[in-house]
């Protein structure tokens, strides 16, 4: 009887061993700084997607901003703010989650957060040739103060929200918002 016991308690025991260890592994992404983590992933399988990553690249981007009317002296001028951003943007990585934007031209430099958010970075301004729609040429070149924030919703689309501020002689102190479509 004593003997059946111990066999009863060794086998138990081996059984509970044997069981405990059967853990089921389930593959994911295990790096917690991905967009992708899973946290009931045991296994890496090399799934791991990094918003700094797919940010980087050429991009078409769409602008829809709001309209923007200026008076200078008595003459009152639509300012096509749509016409600052080309069809497409070339996106370079500064490292330590920076990227820069280059729009016409100027580098606006974003932070880009594990989860996809993006940031622009203070003091960031792009230069605005007026040009095109100012015939008096009062204007000329304007310094355009860029604000704002986003997100990279996937390898091929993402958003910004804008806040475009500038100076215009003869007029003050304006702001407008744009809206900005990231795509592939």
């Amino acid at each position: 009887m004593k003997n059946i016991f111990k066999i009863s308690v060794v086998f138990f025991i081996g059984l509970s061993i044997i069981l405990s260890s059967c853990k089921k592994e389930v593959d994911g992404c295990t790096d917690s700084s991905s967009m992708n983590y899973s946290s009931d992933a045991t296994s890496n399988d090399g799934s791991c997607i990094y918003a700094y990553d797919i940010a980087l690249g050429t991009w078409n981007i769409t602008s829809e901003c709001e309209e923007l009317t200026i008076t200078i002296l008595t003459q009152s001028f639509d300012v096509p703010l749509n016409a600052m951003f080309p069809e497409t943007i070339e996106i370079t990585g500064e490292g330590n989650n920076v990227v820069s934007m280059d729009i016409n031209g100027e580098n606006v430099l974003a932070d880009v957060s594990y989860d996809g958010t993006v940031t622009i970075q203070d003091n960031q301004t792009i230069l605005f040739d007026t040009s095109d729609f100012d015939p008096t040429g009062f204007i000329g070149e304007v310094e355009v103060v860029i604000t704002g924030s986003g997100t990279i919703v996937s390898d091929s689309n993402g958003n910004l929200s804008l806040t475009l501020s500038f100076e215009i002689p003869f007029s003050g102190s304006q702001s407008s918002t744009c809206e900005i479509t990231f795509s592939r």
